[in-house]
């Protein structure tokens, strides 16, 4: 199907619809693709109004070359002011890779202002960081390396257990999803960072890495809740979480059926990036990393010594506890509340400043920021983690007096929740079909 270049977005009608966004199937690659047929980068780096070549600059990037690799040809302007909480490095060293300015204006609705919410947020965090504890980080390193060394034991004891008691193999079943799906949140916090080991243990989940730095990181989290947030369209057709005065009523009824699709998320992940790699879709490669998911079946069928068609059947169960927790948790963090701004509501403005935004998508859990294992484990401290995503989920609880304050002087909040109100917010946003208005009423309140 060709895409209608004069497509426009809902809420910001000034802007072009992303490209290829009804287009099957929705990959994190095709994201970039239409990214770089609209940004006007020019097939380099775009940052503001401006056009940088960092070829030369990609492999002593000190958060890797990933990152570069993956974003050239569309602009990373939301991504370079978020990723650099010291943005003045940063800052001093684009004028040796500048190009040319822009030729057309940028395709995003945000604002970053000297003077607006963000920036200055961000001197202050930048500040508040220089007071953390040196080895806060470690907090979360232990945790991450706990639950790993859960799951390599009690994987083989769990197959094992089943052919000793029916309900012990359950019990010890559901345990290892629980603890699968904590391993992977924990191993978000390190995707979203410069490279490191930990970033790979999301991968035994049947997700892969490399695709949510781009679906996750660059999409829904610089582009929360717009048209051009992935993590939107990915459980098309099944789950509908725009408001459209036309949605069906089989979609609304999704606020129903969800924990189905929840379950079998991760499997249709794995299923869906083989797909692609063996059709070659997307310029996708099997690479070694793509085997990381199948270690664990081997490792339990090596040391449970109990048959390998089992071993399947209690791995891909396991796959599927993992995923409902995982996805379930995740979707009730913040961003999927009722009285969240969404692509389809009347936003503040047609340009706005991007913290403001973020505040204006997120409905805190309030129980996940009692202690750092809920918090790392659960998505716990989910703004912060959103306005400042490479910092540590260790990090995040200190800086919160900063963030209260800062709120308060620019007459926002933060807003809070309870997890089983958020649940039923969740269920509420499926079956929306009238859209907010952020401009006139109290939705921001």
């Amino acid at each position: 199907m060709v895409p209608d270049p004069d497509k426009r977005q809902v809420s910001f009608p000034k802007l072009l619809y992303p490209l290829y966004k009804n287009k099957e199937p929705t990959t994190a690659q095709q994201w970039i693709s239409a990214k770089q047929e609209i940004d006007g980068a020019e097939g380099l780096w775009r940052i503001y109004d401006n056009i940088y070549d960092l070829t030369d600059f990609v492999s002593s990037h000190p958060g890797g070359s990933q990152w570069l690799e993956f974003t050239k040809g569309t602009d990373i302007t939301e991504a370079f002011e978020t990723h650099h909480i010291n943005s003045a490095v940063a800052e001093a060293l684009l004028p040796k890779y500048f190009i040319k300015r822009a030729e057309s204006p940028r395709n995003s609705p945000f604002t970053f202002k000297e003077d607006g919410f963000y920036k200055t947020l961000k001197l202050k965090i930048a500040a508040k960081l220089k007071e953390l504890p040196h080895d806060v980080r470690r907090k979360s390193d232990n945790v991450t390396d706990f639950l790993f060394a859960c799951l390599l034991i009690l994987s083989p004891l769990c197959c094992w257990l089943w052919t000793k008691n029916l309900i012990y193999g359950a019990a010890s079943t559901v345990i290892l999803g629980f603890i699968l799906s904590g391993l992977t949140t924990c191993a978000h916090n390190y995707f979203h960072r410069s490279d490191s080991w930990r970033m790979y243990l999301l991968n035994f989940s049947g997700f892969f890495y490399t695709d949510f730095r781009i679906s996750h990181s660059l999409s829904h989290h610089l582009h929360t809740n717009t048209a051009n947030d992935l993590e939107l369209s990915i459980f098309l057709p099944f789950l509908h979480y725009l408001p459209r005065v036309d949605k069906p009523m089989w979609a609304q009824m999704g606020a129903f059926f969800y924990p189905v699709i929840f379950a079998f998320t991760s499997l249709g992940f794995m299923v869906k990036h083989f797909a692609n790699v063996f059709k070659n879709s997307d310029n996708k490669r099997l690479t070694w990393d793509n085997m990381i998911p199948f270690l664990l079946p081997v490792w339990m069928w090596l040391l449970s010594g109990v048959s390998l068609p089992w071993v399947i059947i209690v791995w891909l169960a396991t796959m599927m506890i993992s995923s409902f927790f995982f996805v379930g948790i995740g979707l009730t963090a913040g961003h999927h509340a009722h009285i969240n701004f969404f692509e389809g509501d009347v936003p503040r403005d047609e340009s706005l400043d991007w913290g403001i935004h973020q505040m204006d998508t997120i409905v805190e859990r309030i129980e996940n920021m009692e202690d750092h294992f809920k918090s790392i484990t659960r998505f716990g401290d989910h703004a912060l983690h959103h306005l400042f995503p490479t910092l540590d989920h260790a990090e995040l609880k200190y800086l919160y007096p900063t963030l209260l304050e800062h709120c308060e002087k620019f007459d926002t909040q933060l807003r809070m929740t309870t997890f089983y109100n958020a649940l039923i917010s969740h269920s509420k946003q499926l079956i929306r079909k009238w859209p907010n208005d952020f401009k006139n009423s109290k939705c921001t309140k």
